[in-house]
């Protein structure tokens, strides 16, 4: 197989170390989800095995999905071109070939679409490859899930395969420390920025000098900095401790209740539609520094019903309290 070379152009494809180990866990396993740095040559190395697989696979679907249409016809075109150039002994008849979606004499397919819950609805495919999973928006994600995963259990040997670099704490990030502590059947890829020949010490400063520190932390040190854009820095976020709450269950409470202490409480209310969050967190504020000591967010609670919720930690922060005084 060739591919194209920013410095090179056409080029044979020789692998590095961790690319190979990345296209033998996705022969074996059947969920793979990878979290890469950058321009690692992540893309490259799906194709690879996808144009492997559709190859000498007759009759197999396969479907690329990313953030943006764009992004994933792009991706196919990578594959088209690799395609183009492979030995004419090991190339099939051609019967589709369009920007979007080939078919090949083998009946093989492979079409290209944007991560969405109707992209793919009703199909049935062997192999679905989401690019970028981290950057599609996460009621998009979660719409995605469920529509289209069925199609993949359904079968024994069809495969998931996610890779993505991270962009906050989102479901790609769930996935992934599921993945980590074996709550889910994904098999974790992580890859180092230095893993990838070029790049040393040398090419780290030079990346932080032209960008940032915080976008080198994310892009290439592949680091869940919290969401992304926030009034509190995510460096900071990141080094402040995390606690377990004592009492959870939609309502979150980290230390109970004392009586003769000051809490403040802020609320924000949602629609409850799935999309924003109704939310409110109790602070005691009794004495310096002030302490989360309770939260509580739910984004299907209705409006009308949200205030029974708030009532219910008035009188638990609050004790003795009658109703007129705790509203």
């Amino acid at each position: 197989m060739q591919i194209v070379s920013l410095d090179e152009g056409l080029v044979p494809f020789n692998m590095y170390g961790f690319q190979e180990d990345m296209v033998q866990t996705m022969h074996d396993e059947r969920f793979t989800i990878c979290k890469l740095p950058r321009q690692s040559g992540k893309s490259t190395t799906i194709v690879s095995y996808l144009l492997h697989y559709a190859l000498f696979n007759p009759n197999s679907n396969i479907a690329i999905l990313a953030n943006k249409s764009s992004t994933a016809r792009d991706i196919l075109s990578r594959l088209q071109l690799a395609y183009e150039n492979l030995p004419k002994w090991l190339q099939q008849g051609v019967i589709n070939w369009n920007k979007g979606s080939i078919e090949l004499e083998n009946k093989a397919s492979i079409v290209a679409a944007s991560t969405s819950s109707s992209a793919i609805r009703g199909g049935s495919y062997n192999i679905i490859f989401l690019d970028e999973f981290a950057f599609v928006p996460a009621n998009i994600a979660e719409q995605f899930f469920s529509s289209v995963y069925p199609t993949i259990s359904s079968g024994q040997k069809t495969k998931m395969i996610i890779v993505s670099t991270p962009h906050g704490m989102n479901m790609f990030y769930k996935l992934w420390t599921d993945a980590q502590s074996k709550k889910n059947d994904y098999i974790p890829l992580e890859v180092h920025w230095s893993e990838v020949p070029g790049r040393d010490d040398k090419w780290k400063e030079q990346t932080i000098k032209n960008t940032s520190e915080a976008q080198f932390q994310t892009e290439f040190e592949c680091e869940f900095l919290g969401s992304i854009d926030t009034l509190i820095n995510a460096s900071k976020l990141k080094t402040m401790a995390v606690a377990k709450p004592k009492r959870s269950g939609g309502l979150d409470v980290y230390d109970m209740p004392v009586k003769g202490n000051i809490y403040t409480m802020a609320v924000d209310v949602s629609r409850g539609l799935s999309h924003d969050y109704s939310a409110f967190v109790v602070f005691d504020c009794t004495e310096a520094p002030y302490k989360v000591v309770a939260k509580y967010r739910d984004n299907e609670i209705k409006p009308l019903l949200f205030p029974s919720i708030i009532e219910r930690c008035l009188f638990k922060f609050l004790p003795g309290s009658s109703l007129s005084a705790a509203k």
